[in-house]
């Protein structure tokens, strides 16, 4: 994930963009209700970090971030992005 900032002195996260994987990242970059959760929760706190581990030879994925106890809106956006990787990624 890689988040853009506006160019005024507080560089406020304006826009979020999801790298790697082509169909998985176009369908994070696509899915605005997501993008909102993100946005609305304060990413400084998460350094702007959310990685996903594929383990293919379990048959899962990890999504972790460098927060331990992330807030309801964050929790809320890691749902979302759990749903993308199970409906067919």
């Amino acid at each position: 994930m890689a988040t853009k900032k506006s160019s005024s002195i507080k560089g406020k996260i304006i826009d979020i963009e999801w790298k790697g994987d082509d169909y998985l990242s176009q369908e994070l970059n696509l899915d605005y209700q997501l993008k909102d959760k993100l946005l609305l929760t304060d990413l400084k706190e998460i350094g702007d970090h959310i990685t996903i581990y594929p383990e293919p030879k379990h048959e899962y994925a990890r999504i972790r971030t460098t927060y331990i106890m992330p807030s309801p809106g964050l929790f809320e956006a890691i749902d979302l992005i759990a749903r993308h990787i199970r409906s067919g990624w």
